[in-house]
Protein backbone atom coordinates (compact mmCIF):
# COMPACT_ATOMS: atom_id res chain seq x y z
CA UNK A 1 0.00 0.00 0.00
CA UNK A 2 2.76 2.47 0.98
CA UNK A 3 4.61 1.71 -2.26
CA UNK A 4 2.01 3.79 -4.12
CA UNK A 5 3.02 6.97 -2.27
CA UNK A 6 6.13 7.51 -4.47
CA UNK A 7 3.91 7.07 -7.55
CA UNK A 8 1.63 9.83 -6.29
CA UNK A 9 4.59 12.13 -5.66
CA UNK A 10 5.97 11.36 -9.11
CA UNK A 11 2.55 12.02 -10.65
CA UNK A 12 2.41 15.42 -8.91
CA UNK A 13 5.87 16.27 -10.24
CA UNK A 14 4.71 15.99 -13.88
CA UNK A 15 2.31 18.98 -14.00
CA UNK A 16 4.55 20.95 -11.61
CA UNK A 17 7.44 20.57 -14.10
CA UNK A 18 5.68 22.76 -16.67
CA UNK A 19 6.07 25.78 -14.39
CA UNK A 20 8.80 24.81 -11.87
CA UNK A 21 11.23 22.42 -13.51
CA UNK A 22 13.77 22.18 -10.68
CA UNK A 23 11.15 21.58 -7.99
CA UNK A 24 9.57 18.82 -10.10
CA UNK A 25 12.92 17.09 -10.67
CA UNK A 26 13.65 17.20 -6.94
CA UNK A 27 10.20 15.71 -6.27
CA UNK A 28 10.97 12.81 -8.63
CA UNK A 29 14.36 12.32 -6.95
CA UNK A 30 12.60 12.13 -3.57
CA UNK A 31 10.00 9.71 -4.97
CA UNK A 32 12.78 7.46 -6.30
CA UNK A 33 14.58 7.30 -2.97
CA UNK A 34 11.29 6.73 -1.13
CA UNK A 35 10.36 3.84 -3.44
CA UNK A 36 13.66 2.10 -2.73
CA UNK A 37 13.27 2.64 1.02
CA UNK A 38 9.72 1.26 1.05
CA UNK A 39 10.11 -1.71 -1.29
CA UNK A 40 13.71 -2.96 -1.12
CA UNK A 41 14.26 -6.00 1.09
CA UNK A 42 17.72 -7.62 1.39
CA UNK A 43 17.60 -11.17 0.09
CA UNK A 44 14.55 -10.57 -2.14
CA UNK A 45 16.13 -10.45 -5.60
CA UNK A 46 13.07 -8.90 -7.26
CA UNK A 47 13.34 -5.81 -5.06
CA UNK A 48 16.96 -5.32 -6.13
CA UNK A 49 15.58 -4.08 -9.45
CA UNK A 50 13.60 -1.45 -7.54
CA UNK A 51 16.85 -0.37 -5.87
CA UNK A 52 18.69 -0.23 -9.22
CA UNK A 53 15.90 1.65 -10.98
CA UNK A 54 15.56 4.13 -8.12
CA UNK A 55 19.29 4.85 -8.32
CA UNK A 56 19.04 5.56 -12.05
CA UNK A 57 15.97 7.80 -11.64
CA UNK A 58 17.57 9.71 -8.78
CA UNK A 59 20.86 10.31 -10.62
CA UNK A 60 19.24 11.41 -13.88
CA UNK A 61 16.72 13.65 -12.12
CA UNK A 62 19.48 15.50 -10.27
CA UNK A 63 21.60 15.70 -13.44
CA UNK A 64 18.65 17.11 -15.41
CA UNK A 65 18.40 20.16 -13.13
CA UNK A 66 21.22 21.75 -15.11
CA UNK A 67 21.21 19.76 -18.33
CA UNK A 68 17.80 20.31 -19.94
CA UNK A 69 17.72 24.14 -20.11
CA UNK A 70 18.27 24.26 -23.88
CA UNK A 71 15.36 21.92 -24.77
CA UNK A 72 12.45 24.12 -23.80
CA UNK A 73 9.78 23.48 -21.19
CA UNK A 74 8.42 20.18 -22.56
CA UNK A 75 11.44 17.93 -22.13
CA UNK A 76 11.14 17.75 -18.34
CA UNK A 77 7.42 16.73 -18.25
CA UNK A 78 8.07 14.03 -20.87
CA UNK A 79 11.18 12.89 -19.00
CA UNK A 80 9.25 12.62 -15.71
CA UNK A 81 6.27 10.93 -17.40
CA UNK A 82 8.59 8.21 -18.71
CA UNK A 83 10.03 7.62 -15.24
CA UNK A 84 6.50 7.48 -13.79
CA UNK A 85 5.71 4.60 -16.15
CA UNK A 86 8.75 2.72 -14.93
CA UNK A 87 7.73 3.24 -11.32
CA UNK A 88 4.35 1.68 -12.14
CA UNK A 89 6.07 -1.34 -13.72
CA UNK A 90 8.31 -1.85 -10.68
CA UNK A 91 5.36 -2.03 -8.26
CA UNK A 92 2.94 -3.80 -10.62
CA UNK A 93 1.18 -6.88 -9.20
CA UNK A 94 -0.63 -8.08 -12.31
CA UNK A 95 -0.52 -7.87 -16.08
CA UNK A 96 -3.01 -5.00 -16.25
CA UNK A 97 -0.80 -2.75 -14.13
CA UNK A 98 2.28 -3.93 -16.02
CA UNK A 99 0.77 -3.09 -19.43
CA UNK A 100 -0.46 0.28 -18.16
CA UNK A 101 3.03 1.15 -16.90
CA UNK A 102 4.58 -0.11 -20.15
CA UNK A 103 2.46 2.29 -22.22
CA UNK A 104 2.91 5.21 -19.81
CA UNK A 105 6.66 4.65 -20.15
CA UNK A 106 6.64 4.35 -23.96
CA UNK A 107 4.32 7.11 -25.23
CA UNK A 108 6.12 10.13 -23.70
CA UNK A 109 9.45 8.56 -24.68
CA UNK A 110 8.23 8.59 -28.31
CA UNK A 111 7.52 12.32 -28.03
CA UNK A 112 10.91 12.90 -26.42
CA UNK A 113 12.73 11.32 -29.37
CA UNK A 114 10.86 13.67 -31.73
CA UNK A 115 11.50 16.73 -29.55
CA UNK A 116 13.42 19.53 -31.31
CA UNK A 117 14.18 17.24 -34.27
CA UNK A 118 13.53 18.05 -37.92
CA UNK A 119 13.67 14.35 -38.84
CA UNK A 120 10.78 12.33 -37.42
CA UNK A 121 11.70 8.87 -38.73
CA UNK A 122 13.58 7.84 -35.53
CA UNK A 123 10.54 8.64 -33.39
CA UNK A 124 8.23 6.60 -35.63
CA UNK A 125 10.72 3.71 -35.55
CA UNK A 126 10.74 3.93 -31.76
CA UNK A 127 6.94 3.89 -31.57
CA UNK A 128 6.66 1.02 -34.03
CA UNK A 129 8.88 -1.23 -31.93
CA UNK A 130 7.23 -0.06 -28.71
CA UNK A 131 3.87 -1.25 -30.02
CA UNK A 132 5.38 -4.55 -31.18
CA UNK A 133 6.67 -4.95 -27.63
CA UNK A 134 3.25 -4.21 -26.13
CA UNK A 135 1.59 -6.65 -28.53
CA UNK A 136 3.71 -9.58 -27.29
CA UNK A 137 3.17 -8.65 -23.64
CA UNK A 138 -0.60 -8.44 -24.11
CA UNK A 139 -0.52 -11.79 -25.90
CA UNK A 140 1.40 -13.31 -22.98
CA UNK A 141 -1.12 -11.83 -20.53
CA UNK A 142 -4.06 -13.36 -22.43
CA UNK A 143 -2.40 -16.78 -22.58
CA UNK A 144 -1.48 -16.59 -18.89
CA UNK A 145 -5.08 -15.75 -18.02
CA UNK A 146 -6.40 -18.83 -19.86
CA UNK A 147 -3.64 -20.99 -18.29
CA UNK A 148 -4.01 -19.85 -14.69
CA UNK A 149 -7.43 -18.22 -14.50
CA UNK A 150 -6.04 -14.86 -13.34
CA UNK A 151 -3.84 -11.91 -14.26
CA UNK A 152 -1.44 -12.04 -11.30
CA UNK A 153 2.28 -12.02 -12.08
CA UNK A 154 2.95 -14.34 -9.14
CA UNK A 155 1.13 -17.40 -10.48
CA UNK A 156 3.50 -20.38 -10.51
CA UNK A 157 4.38 -21.88 -13.90
CA UNK A 158 2.05 -20.27 -16.39
CA UNK A 159 4.11 -22.22 -18.92
CA UNK A 160 7.21 -21.71 -21.10
CA UNK A 161 5.10 -20.28 -23.94
CA UNK A 162 3.95 -17.41 -21.71
CA UNK A 163 7.54 -16.76 -20.68
CA UNK A 164 8.63 -16.86 -24.33
CA UNK A 165 5.97 -14.36 -25.47
CA UNK A 166 6.60 -12.01 -22.54
CA UNK A 167 10.34 -12.24 -23.24
CA UNK A 168 9.78 -11.35 -26.90
CA UNK A 169 8.04 -8.19 -25.76
CA UNK A 170 10.83 -7.37 -23.33
CA UNK A 171 13.56 -8.23 -25.85
CA UNK A 172 11.99 -5.85 -28.35
CA UNK A 173 12.31 -3.02 -25.85
CA UNK A 174 15.85 -4.15 -25.00
CA UNK A 175 16.78 -3.98 -28.69
CA UNK A 176 18.63 -7.28 -28.78
CA UNK A 177 18.71 -9.92 -31.52
CA UNK A 178 16.60 -10.34 -33.61
CA UNK A 179 15.39 -6.81 -32.93
CA UNK A 180 18.93 -5.45 -32.87
CA UNK A 181 19.28 -6.04 -36.60
CA UNK A 182 17.07 -3.02 -37.26
CA UNK A 183 19.30 -0.90 -34.99
CA UNK A 184 16.15 0.83 -33.78
CA UNK A 185 17.39 1.26 -30.21
CA UNK A 186 20.66 3.09 -31.05
CA UNK A 187 18.77 5.20 -33.61
CA UNK A 188 16.11 6.22 -31.08
CA UNK A 189 18.57 6.77 -28.23
CA UNK A 190 20.92 8.65 -30.52
CA UNK A 191 18.18 11.16 -31.32
CA UNK A 192 17.05 11.79 -27.75
CA UNK A 193 18.53 14.30 -25.28
CA UNK A 194 21.32 12.82 -23.15
CA UNK A 195 19.31 12.64 -19.91
CA UNK A 196 16.46 10.83 -21.71
CA UNK A 197 18.92 8.54 -23.48
CA UNK A 198 20.20 7.62 -20.02
CA UNK A 199 16.79 6.53 -18.72
CA UNK A 200 16.05 4.76 -22.02
CA UNK A 201 19.26 2.74 -21.93
CA UNK A 202 19.64 2.31 -18.18
CA UNK A 203 15.98 2.33 -17.09
CA UNK A 204 13.71 1.30 -19.95
CA UNK A 205 15.80 -1.71 -20.94
CA UNK A 206 16.07 -2.61 -17.23
CA UNK A 207 12.28 -2.92 -17.20
CA UNK A 208 12.63 -5.59 -19.91
CA UNK A 209 15.14 -7.52 -17.81
CA UNK A 210 12.91 -7.10 -14.76
CA UNK A 211 9.79 -8.67 -16.28
CA UNK A 212 11.71 -11.61 -17.80
CA UNK A 213 13.44 -12.18 -14.45
CA UNK A 214 10.17 -11.96 -12.56
CA UNK A 215 8.36 -14.52 -14.71
CA UNK A 216 11.38 -16.83 -14.97
CA UNK A 217 11.33 -17.20 -11.17
CA UNK A 218 7.88 -18.80 -11.28
CA UNK A 219 8.41 -20.92 -14.42
CA UNK A 220 9.88 -24.42 -14.32
CA UNK A 221 13.19 -25.02 -16.16
CA UNK A 222 12.82 -25.47 -19.89
CA UNK A 223 15.96 -26.46 -21.80
CA UNK A 224 15.04 -25.34 -25.38
CA UNK A 225 14.00 -21.85 -24.28
CA UNK A 226 17.09 -21.43 -22.12
CA UNK A 227 19.43 -22.46 -24.95
CA UNK A 228 17.63 -20.08 -27.31
CA UNK A 229 18.12 -17.18 -24.90
CA UNK A 230 21.79 -18.04 -24.45
CA UNK A 231 22.32 -18.05 -28.22
CA UNK A 232 20.43 -14.78 -28.73
CA UNK A 233 22.30 -13.13 -25.86
CA UNK A 234 25.76 -14.16 -27.07
CA UNK A 235 25.07 -13.08 -30.66
CA UNK A 236 23.79 -9.73 -29.40
CA UNK A 237 26.96 -9.16 -27.39
CA UNK A 238 29.20 -9.79 -30.39
CA UNK A 239 27.34 -7.79 -33.04
CA UNK A 240 26.43 -4.90 -30.75
CA UNK A 241 30.10 -4.51 -29.77
CA UNK A 242 31.09 -4.54 -33.45
CA UNK A 243 28.54 -1.86 -34.38
CA UNK A 244 29.45 0.26 -31.35
CA UNK A 245 33.08 0.12 -32.48
CA UNK A 246 32.31 1.78 -35.83
CA UNK A 247 29.74 4.31 -34.60
CA UNK A 248 30.64 8.01 -34.84
CA UNK A 249 27.51 9.19 -33.03
CA UNK A 250 28.35 8.86 -29.34
CA UNK A 251 24.76 8.35 -28.21
CA UNK A 252 24.21 5.68 -30.84
CA UNK A 253 27.42 4.08 -29.60
CA UNK A 254 25.91 4.12 -26.12
CA UNK A 255 22.78 2.47 -27.53
CA UNK A 256 24.81 -0.36 -29.06
CA UNK A 257 26.67 -0.71 -25.75
CA UNK A 258 23.28 -1.12 -24.07
CA UNK A 259 22.42 -3.96 -26.45
CA UNK A 260 25.76 -5.60 -25.68
CA UNK A 261 25.11 -5.43 -21.94
CA UNK A 262 21.54 -6.65 -22.31
CA UNK A 263 22.77 -9.59 -24.37
CA UNK A 264 25.09 -10.60 -21.54
CA UNK A 265 22.23 -10.38 -19.04
CA UNK A 266 19.93 -12.45 -21.27
CA UNK A 267 22.65 -15.11 -21.54
CA UNK A 268 22.69 -15.49 -17.75
CA UNK A 269 18.89 -15.66 -17.71
CA UNK A 270 19.02 -18.34 -20.41
CA UNK A 271 21.45 -20.39 -18.35
CA UNK A 272 19.10 -20.17 -15.37
CA UNK A 273 16.11 -21.29 -17.45
CA UNK A 274 18.04 -24.13 -19.14
CA UNK A 275 19.59 -25.69 -16.02
CA UNK A 276 17.61 -28.47 -14.29
CA UNK A 277 16.39 -28.08 -10.72
CA UNK A 278 19.02 -30.60 -9.58
CA UNK A 279 21.67 -27.91 -10.22
CA UNK A 280 19.92 -25.41 -7.99
CA UNK A 281 23.15 -23.86 -6.64
CA UNK A 282 24.34 -22.98 -10.13
CA UNK A 283 20.87 -21.67 -11.02
CA UNK A 284 20.96 -19.44 -7.96
CA UNK A 285 24.41 -18.16 -8.95
CA UNK A 286 23.08 -17.30 -12.44
CA UNK A 287 20.30 -15.23 -10.84
CA UNK A 288 22.87 -13.28 -8.80
CA UNK A 289 24.78 -12.65 -12.04
CA UNK A 290 21.64 -11.09 -13.58
CA UNK A 291 21.17 -8.77 -10.59
CA UNK A 292 24.82 -7.67 -10.33
CA UNK A 293 25.17 -7.22 -14.09
CA UNK A 294 21.94 -5.17 -14.17
CA UNK A 295 23.28 -2.97 -11.38
CA UNK A 296 26.63 -2.46 -13.12
CA UNK A 297 25.06 -1.77 -16.50
CA UNK A 298 22.36 0.61 -15.27
CA UNK A 299 24.64 2.81 -13.20
CA UNK A 300 27.52 2.85 -15.71
CA UNK A 301 25.21 3.51 -18.68
CA UNK A 302 23.60 6.39 -16.79
CA UNK A 303 27.06 7.78 -16.25
CA UNK A 304 28.06 7.27 -19.89
CA UNK A 305 25.16 9.34 -21.21
CA UNK A 306 25.83 12.00 -18.56
CA UNK A 307 29.43 12.04 -19.80
CA UNK A 308 28.32 12.35 -23.43
CA UNK A 309 25.91 15.14 -22.52
CA UNK A 310 28.69 16.99 -20.70
CA UNK A 311 30.83 17.03 -23.87
CA UNK A 312 28.19 19.21 -25.54
CA UNK A 313 28.13 17.17 -28.77
CA UNK A 314 26.55 14.02 -30.16
CA UNK A 315 29.46 13.28 -32.51
CA UNK A 316 33.14 12.76 -31.80
CA UNK A 317 34.01 15.39 -34.40
CA UNK A 318 32.06 18.06 -32.51
CA UNK A 319 33.76 17.68 -29.12
CA UNK A 320 35.57 20.82 -27.92
CA UNK A 321 39.32 21.27 -27.70
CA UNK A 322 39.74 21.35 -23.94
CA UNK A 323 39.25 18.60 -21.41
CA UNK A 324 37.87 18.58 -17.88
CA UNK A 325 39.76 16.68 -15.17
CA UNK A 326 36.67 15.55 -13.25
CA UNK A 327 35.00 14.29 -16.42
CA UNK A 328 38.19 12.53 -17.48
CA UNK A 329 38.49 10.57 -14.24
CA UNK A 330 34.77 9.84 -13.99
CA UNK A 331 34.55 8.87 -17.66
CA UNK A 332 37.54 6.54 -17.37
CA UNK A 333 35.97 4.68 -14.42
CA UNK A 334 32.64 4.44 -16.26
CA UNK A 335 34.41 3.10 -19.35
CA UNK A 336 36.25 0.52 -17.24
CA UNK A 337 32.99 -0.73 -15.78
CA UNK A 338 31.35 -1.02 -19.21
CA UNK A 339 34.48 -2.88 -20.38
CA UNK A 340 34.11 -5.40 -17.55
CA UNK A 341 37.36 -4.35 -15.87
CA UNK A 342 38.42 -4.12 -12.23
CA UNK A 343 38.26 -2.16 -9.95
CA UNK A 344 34.62 -1.48 -10.82
CA UNK A 345 31.36 -3.32 -10.23
CA UNK A 346 31.31 -4.06 -13.98
CA UNK A 347 34.45 -6.16 -13.49
CA UNK A 348 32.71 -8.21 -10.81
CA UNK A 349 29.64 -8.68 -13.03
CA UNK A 350 31.68 -9.85 -16.02
CA UNK A 351 33.76 -12.22 -13.90
CA UNK A 352 30.62 -13.76 -12.41
CA UNK A 353 29.00 -14.14 -15.84
CA UNK A 354 32.00 -15.93 -17.33
CA UNK A 355 32.33 -18.09 -14.20
CA UNK A 356 28.69 -19.19 -14.49
CA UNK A 357 29.19 -20.13 -18.15
CA UNK A 358 32.42 -22.01 -17.44
CA UNK A 359 30.64 -23.93 -14.68
CA UNK A 360 27.80 -24.60 -17.10
CA UNK A 361 30.35 -26.11 -19.47
CA UNK A 362 31.21 -28.71 -16.82
CA UNK A 363 27.61 -29.94 -16.68
CA UNK A 364 28.06 -31.59 -20.09
CA UNK A 365 25.49 -32.28 -22.77
CA UNK A 366 23.83 -29.54 -24.78
CA UNK A 367 24.03 -27.11 -21.85
CA UNK A 368 27.78 -27.65 -21.70
CA UNK A 369 28.19 -27.02 -25.43
CA UNK A 370 25.99 -23.92 -25.30
CA UNK A 371 27.88 -22.58 -22.29
CA UNK A 372 31.26 -23.01 -23.98
CA UNK A 373 30.04 -21.31 -27.15
CA UNK A 374 28.37 -18.44 -25.31
CA UNK A 375 31.39 -17.98 -23.03
CA UNK A 376 33.82 -17.72 -25.94
CA UNK A 377 31.63 -15.30 -27.90
CA UNK A 378 30.97 -13.10 -24.87
CA UNK A 379 34.68 -13.03 -23.97
CA UNK A 380 35.46 -11.75 -27.48
CA UNK A 381 32.61 -9.26 -27.27
CA UNK A 382 33.91 -7.91 -23.95
CA UNK A 383 37.31 -7.41 -25.56
CA UNK A 384 35.69 -5.38 -28.33
CA UNK A 385 33.72 -3.44 -25.70
CA UNK A 386 37.03 -2.39 -24.14
CA UNK A 387 38.09 -1.02 -27.52
CA UNK A 388 34.79 0.85 -27.80
CA UNK A 389 35.20 2.50 -24.42
CA UNK A 390 38.83 3.38 -25.18
CA UNK A 391 37.56 5.16 -28.28
CA UNK A 392 35.06 7.17 -26.20
CA UNK A 393 37.63 8.30 -23.65
CA UNK A 394 40.45 8.91 -26.12
CA UNK A 395 38.54 11.12 -28.53
CA UNK A 396 36.56 13.11 -25.99
CA UNK A 397 39.12 13.80 -23.26
CA UNK A 398 42.53 12.14 -23.41
CA UNK A 399 43.68 13.69 -26.70
CA UNK A 400 42.50 17.16 -25.75
CA UNK A 401 44.40 20.06 -24.23
CA UNK A 402 44.50 20.54 -20.49
CA UNK A 403 42.12 22.96 -18.90
CA UNK A 404 38.96 23.41 -16.87
CA UNK A 405 35.82 24.33 -18.74
CA UNK A 406 32.18 23.44 -18.93
CA UNK A 407 29.65 23.02 -16.17
CA UNK A 408 31.30 21.80 -12.97
CA UNK A 409 27.95 20.47 -11.70
CA UNK A 410 27.61 18.19 -14.73
CA UNK A 411 31.25 17.05 -14.66
CA UNK A 412 30.98 16.49 -10.91
CA UNK A 413 27.95 14.27 -11.51
CA UNK A 414 29.99 12.18 -13.96
CA UNK A 415 32.81 11.86 -11.44
CA UNK A 416 30.33 10.87 -8.73
CA UNK A 417 28.98 8.01 -10.86
CA UNK A 418 32.52 6.81 -11.61
CA UNK A 419 33.47 6.76 -7.93
CA UNK A 420 30.21 4.96 -7.10
CA UNK A 421 31.15 2.16 -9.51
CA UNK A 422 34.41 1.60 -7.63
CA UNK A 423 32.70 1.86 -4.24
CA UNK A 424 30.09 -0.69 -5.29
CA UNK A 425 32.81 -3.14 -6.22
CA UNK A 426 34.45 -2.66 -2.82
CA UNK A 427 31.19 -3.48 -1.01
CA UNK A 428 29.79 -5.92 -3.58
CA UNK A 429 30.02 -8.81 -1.12
CA UNK A 430 27.19 -7.16 0.82
CA UNK A 431 24.94 -7.77 -2.20
CA UNK A 432 25.84 -11.46 -2.55
CA UNK A 433 24.03 -14.18 -0.52
CA UNK A 434 26.21 -15.68 2.21
CA UNK A 435 26.11 -19.08 0.47
CA UNK A 436 28.44 -17.64 -2.20
CA UNK A 437 30.88 -15.94 0.19
CA UNK A 438 34.06 -17.36 1.68
CA UNK A 439 37.52 -16.28 2.81
CA UNK A 440 41.02 -17.37 3.79
CA UNK A 441 42.04 -15.85 7.15
CA UNK A 442 45.52 -17.41 6.86
CA UNK A 443 46.38 -14.80 4.20
CA UNK A 444 44.34 -12.04 5.87
CA UNK A 445 41.36 -12.47 3.52
CA UNK A 446 38.66 -12.79 6.15
CA UNK A 447 35.45 -14.74 5.74
CA UNK A 448 32.71 -12.86 3.94
CA UNK A 449 35.06 -10.73 1.81
CA UNK A 450 35.47 -13.19 -1.08
CA UNK A 451 32.89 -14.15 -3.72
CA UNK A 452 32.96 -17.86 -4.48
CA UNK A 453 31.59 -19.79 -7.43
CA UNK A 454 31.08 -23.45 -6.64
CA UNK A 455 30.14 -26.52 -8.63
CA UNK A 456 29.23 -29.68 -6.78
CA UNK A 457 31.19 -30.03 -3.55
CA UNK A 458 34.20 -28.00 -4.72
CA UNK A 459 35.08 -24.34 -5.20
CA UNK A 460 35.32 -23.31 -8.84
CA UNK A 461 36.70 -19.78 -8.53
CA UNK A 462 37.08 -16.90 -6.06
CA UNK A 463 37.56 -13.14 -6.18
CA UNK A 464 37.99 -10.63 -3.33
CA UNK A 465 36.64 -7.25 -4.56
CA UNK A 466 37.59 -5.13 -1.55
CA UNK A 467 41.13 -6.48 -1.55
CA UNK A 468 41.48 -5.87 -5.29
CA UNK A 469 40.45 -2.24 -4.86
CA UNK A 470 42.87 -1.82 -1.98
CA UNK A 471 45.80 -3.43 -3.78
CA UNK A 472 45.24 -1.37 -6.94
CA UNK A 473 45.22 1.83 -4.88
CA UNK A 474 48.37 0.81 -2.99
CA UNK A 475 50.37 -0.30 -6.05
CA UNK A 476 49.26 2.72 -8.09
CA UNK A 477 50.31 5.09 -5.31
CA UNK A 478 53.69 3.39 -4.91
CA UNK A 479 54.32 3.44 -8.66
CA UNK A 480 53.42 7.13 -8.87
CA UNK A 481 55.69 7.94 -5.94
CA UNK A 482 58.64 6.00 -7.37
CA UNK A 483 58.37 6.71 -11.11
CA UNK A 484 56.32 9.90 -11.16
CA UNK A 485 53.82 10.82 -13.82
CA UNK A 486 53.90 8.64 -16.92
CA UNK A 487 55.36 10.45 -19.92
CA UNK A 488 54.00 9.94 -23.41
CA UNK A 489 56.07 9.15 -26.48
CA UNK A 490 55.54 9.88 -30.14
CA UNK A 491 55.32 7.06 -32.64
CA UNK A 492 54.56 6.92 -36.31
CA UNK A 493 50.79 6.68 -36.61
CA UNK A 494 48.79 4.28 -38.72
CA UNK A 495 45.65 6.07 -39.82
CA UNK A 496 43.32 3.10 -40.08
CA UNK A 497 44.04 2.65 -43.78
CA UNK A 498 42.97 6.23 -44.61
CA UNK A 499 45.70 8.16 -46.41
CA UNK A 500 43.78 11.44 -46.84
CA UNK A 501 43.37 12.27 -43.15
CA UNK A 502 45.90 14.72 -41.73
CA UNK A 503 45.27 13.71 -38.13
CA UNK A 504 44.35 10.59 -36.23
CA UNK A 505 40.66 10.73 -35.29
CA UNK A 506 37.85 8.49 -34.12
CA UNK A 507 36.92 7.50 -37.67
CA UNK A 508 40.48 6.33 -38.31
CA UNK A 509 40.52 4.47 -35.00
CA UNK A 510 37.63 2.21 -36.01
CA UNK A 511 38.21 2.08 -39.74
CA UNK A 512 39.90 -1.33 -39.54
CA UNK A 513 36.65 -2.80 -38.20
CA UNK A 514 34.65 -0.80 -40.69
CA UNK A 515 36.64 -2.32 -43.53
CA UNK A 516 36.05 -5.83 -42.16
CA UNK A 517 32.30 -5.13 -41.99
CA UNK A 518 32.11 -3.69 -45.50
CA UNK A 519 29.78 -6.48 -46.67
CA UNK A 520 27.24 -5.35 -44.07
CA UNK A 521 27.95 -1.62 -44.13
CA UNK A 522 28.56 -1.64 -47.91
CA UNK A 523 31.64 0.53 -47.60
CA UNK A 524 32.67 2.09 -50.90
CA UNK A 525 35.24 4.60 -52.17
CA UNK A 526 34.70 7.27 -54.78
CA UNK A 527 36.71 9.97 -56.54
CA UNK A 528 40.41 10.66 -56.63
CA UNK A 529 40.42 11.52 -52.93
CA UNK A 530 39.18 8.01 -52.12
CA UNK A 531 36.35 9.46 -50.06
CA UNK A 532 34.62 6.70 -48.06
CA UNK A 533 30.84 6.42 -48.04
CA UNK A 534 28.75 4.03 -45.94
CA UNK A 535 25.27 2.73 -46.61
CA UNK A 536 23.81 0.97 -43.59
CA UNK A 537 21.38 -1.50 -45.15
CA UNK A 538 19.71 -2.29 -41.82
CA UNK A 539 18.88 1.37 -41.23
CA UNK A 540 17.40 1.89 -44.69
CA UNK A 541 15.35 -1.31 -44.35
CA UNK A 542 13.76 0.01 -41.18
CA UNK A 543 13.06 3.44 -42.67
CA UNK A 544 11.27 1.72 -45.57
CA UNK A 545 9.25 -0.44 -43.16
CA UNK A 546 8.32 2.65 -41.13
CA UNK A 547 7.08 4.49 -44.21
CA UNK A 548 4.97 1.50 -45.26
CA UNK A 549 3.49 1.39 -41.74
CA UNK A 550 2.61 5.09 -41.89
CA UNK A 551 0.99 4.75 -45.33
CA UNK A 552 -1.03 1.73 -44.18
CA UNK A 553 -2.19 3.61 -41.07
CA UNK A 554 -3.26 6.60 -43.17
CA UNK A 555 -5.13 4.32 -45.59
CA UNK A 556 -7.02 2.64 -42.73
CA UNK A 557 -7.83 5.99 -41.16
CA UNK A 558 -9.17 7.47 -44.37
CA UNK A 559 -10.92 4.28 -45.44
CA UNK A 560 -12.78 2.93 -42.42
CA UNK A 561 -12.35 5.52 -39.65
CA UNK A 562 -13.50 8.59 -41.59
CA UNK A 563 -16.60 9.57 -39.56
CA UNK A 564 -18.86 7.79 -42.05
CA UNK A 565 -22.25 6.90 -40.52
CA UNK A 566 -22.32 3.75 -42.67
CA UNK A 567 -19.12 2.40 -41.15
CA UNK A 568 -20.27 3.19 -37.62
CA UNK A 569 -23.49 1.26 -38.25
CA UNK A 570 -21.40 -1.72 -39.36
CA UNK A 571 -19.31 -1.45 -36.17
CA UNK A 572 -22.45 -1.47 -34.02
CA UNK A 573 -23.96 -4.48 -35.82
CA UNK A 574 -20.72 -6.48 -35.63
CA UNK A 575 -20.28 -5.58 -31.97
CA UNK A 576 -23.85 -6.58 -31.18
CA UNK A 577 -23.35 -9.96 -32.91
CA UNK A 578 -20.13 -10.61 -30.97
CA UNK A 579 -21.90 -9.86 -27.67
CA UNK A 580 -24.70 -12.27 -28.59
CA UNK A 581 -22.18 -15.02 -29.41
CA UNK A 582 -20.32 -14.51 -26.13
CA UNK A 583 -23.57 -14.49 -24.14
CA UNK A 584 -24.78 -17.64 -25.91
CA UNK A 585 -21.65 -19.72 -25.34
CA UNK A 586 -20.69 -18.13 -22.03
Amino acid sequence: MFSYIPLIIGGIAIPVSIYRKNIALLLMAVASVMLAALVFRPGDLITYFVLIGSGVFFATSIYSIRYSDSYGKWLTPLFLFTIEGMLIILVSRNYLELIAGWEVMSVPAYATVALNKSEYSPSFVFMLFSEISTFFIVLAAILSYFSTGGTSLSFVNAGPLVLFLLSLGAMTKMGITPFMISEWLPIAHGNAPANSSAIFSAGMTLMGVFIIFRLALVTTPYLPLGILFMAIGAISVMFAALFAYVSENMKMLGGFSTIENNGAILTALGLYIALPSSLNVLREFALIVVVIFSLAHSLAKTGLFMYIGETGSEYFSGVGDRKNRMSTVGGMLIAMSLSGLFPTIGGVATWMLLESLFMGAYTGGIIGIASIGAGVVIAIGEGLASGVMMKVISFTQSFRKKGENGDRFLSGSVLGVGISLVALMAVSTLLIPSAFLTGNPSVLVFNGFTIMSSLGDGTFGVVSPLYIVGLIIIFSSVSMAVFGKVKGRRVRRWNGGISTESSYNSFSYSNNMRMMLKKILRTSYSGESHQMTITDVFWYTMISATRIYRKASRAITMGIMNSSIGWYMIYMIVGFMIILIIATFG
